[in-house]
């Protein structure tokens, strides 16, 4: 089922509200498909909020718009909450920089991630929440492709 930008622009919010430093643990391997080759990737990992003692589990759903563009779907738990915000990112899954922007449920909250995907394939990367005047740092996430991505 194919999202739309809002819908994944408030997945890519809740990972960015889940937190800063995350050290991700996700038990998937990644794999050699080039992102290209697949309409839909799901990435899973970690997120840390700054305030945050813990990390918390993230799934990440990115759907081809393009080349090297996506729509993206964070899903996360945060709050005692399920969360998804939904939005957009650039690049490569599997190599190299890739950024997005994404909103929270009620679209009243902006989060921008950025990082970058080492040679094993693992993407590590910080998230921060936008507002008019600036950028405050919010946490951190990594993630790595699922096996079946």
């Amino acid at each position: 089922m194919k999202k739309t930008a809002l819908q994944v622009a408030g997945f890519a919010l809740a990972l960015i509200l889940a937190g800063p430093a995350l050290p991700a643990t996700a038990a998937a391997a990644a794999t050699d498909k080039d992102s290209s080759d697949a309409e839909m990737r799901t990435l899973q990992g970690q997120y840390k909020w700054v305030h945050q003692s813990s990390p918390g589990p993230l799934r990440a759903e990115f759907t081809s718009t393009g080349e090297g563009t996506w729509d993206v779907a964070f899903h996360f738990r945060f709050d005692g909450r399920d969360r998804t915000y939904l939005g957009t990112a650039e690049g490569a899954l599997s190599t190299g920089r890739l950024s997005g922007k994404v909103f929270n449920e009620n679209q009243r909250r902006t989060f921008i991630f950025r990082g970058e995907f080492d040679e094993g394939g693992r993407f590590e990367g910080t998230h921060e929440e936008t507002t008019s005047s600036r950028a405050g740092r919010t946490g951190t996430l990594s993630l790595v492709p699922t096996i079946d991505s």
